[in-house]
């Protein structure tokens, strides 16, 4: 192995955290990930990793041949990507990872217009609320809302996303309508059972923001399931507008407490994707479409 391909196999240790994860992914024995290291390690005259307990971490000279190699590689990689013709030549699979109502009423509709650029692409979609694992998942993309905290991927605004509070014509006329916050805790309410910020609804009123924790009626962790529910009449719920912009059009659920939305809430979608790499053409073609089409 050149020492190129040495190098590809050092960062995927350190990206894997151990050398058996490594060799799975790269699909060679642990024991051939441990020689390559210790050859490169004799070949620098220095230990890249420190050996503790079964476990490895790297040493100060291994975090800076890590920095050190993840520019070569991405100078490689645009070096590559620099001479390809780019709309033809974009091709392979991408996969994005998001929520299901995400992917159905953003994404989806979307769609056309980025294959009709890009016959050649593939999209495989791993669906689930909470953000996925880039590594174990083999993820090239994926939309969530929230600022990433993860210091190894890129967020990148895509749009805002305001919440609504909504009922069926049905429910109203056999519950009432709530006139302030504190009469949704005499309604049924239609509520997620993940992510707590998602069950503390917040509203604006004279004396600012008011948060209130919204006990469920019926619960689950999928925005499309409540709002099934919230149609047939079974309670309030509270999604975000894109998502049943088109029931509140259409008078199948009708905005409750409009007077009181909260105007300050920084609840936006972003698009993430790994750091310090050059992307492969066809996650750009992918990353770039995403950013112009909501942006737009």
């Amino acid at each position: 192995m050149d020492k190129f391909g040495e190098l590809q196999v050092f960062l995927r240790v350190v990206e894997e955290g151990s050398f058996s994860g490594a060799g799975r992914r790269l699909h060679l024995s642990p024991s051939t990930i441990s020689k390559l290291i210790a050859r490169m390690e004799a070949r620098l005259g220095v230990r890249l990793f420190e050996r503790v307990a079964g476990a490895i971490r790297l040493t100060q000279e291994g975090e800076r041949f890590r920095a050190a190699g993840e520019q070569v590689v991405q100078a490689m990689e645009e070096a590559e990507a620099g001479v390809r013709v780019a709309d033809a030549e974009v091709s392979g699979t991408v996969r994005i990872h998001t929520a299901l109502t995400t992917a159905k009423y953003l994404v989806a509709p979307r769609l056309p217009r980025l294959l009709d650029r890009h016959p050649r692409l593939h999209l495989d979609f791993v669906l689930g609320t909470e953000r996925g694992d880039f590594i174990r998942q083999g993820l090239d993309v994926a939309i969530h809302s929230g600022r990433p905290t993860e210091q190894t991927l890129i967020g990148r605004p895509l749009m805002a996303r305001p919440w609504v509070i909504a009922a069926a014509p049905q429910y109203l006329a056999r519950h009432g309508t709530p006139q302030r916050p504190e009469d949704l805790l005499r309604h049924r309410c239609l509520n997620f059972t993940i992510r707590t910020q998602w069950n503390r609804w917040t509203f604006h009123d004279e004396g600012g923001l008011k948060t209130i924790d919204i006990p469920n009626y019926i619960g689950a962790n999928q925005g499309e399931l409540l709002r099934t529910f919230a149609l047939l009449g079974l309670g309030v719920v509270r999604l975000a507008r894109f998502h049943i912009a088109g029931d509140l059009e259409s008078g199948e659920l009708v905005p409750l407490l409009t007077q009181y939305q909260e105007r300050t809430e920084d609840d936006r979608f972003y698009l993430l994707y790994p750091r310090g790499r050059s992307l492969a053409p066809r996650v750009r073609a992918v990353v770039d479409f995403l950013a112009q089409e909501f942006g737009a």
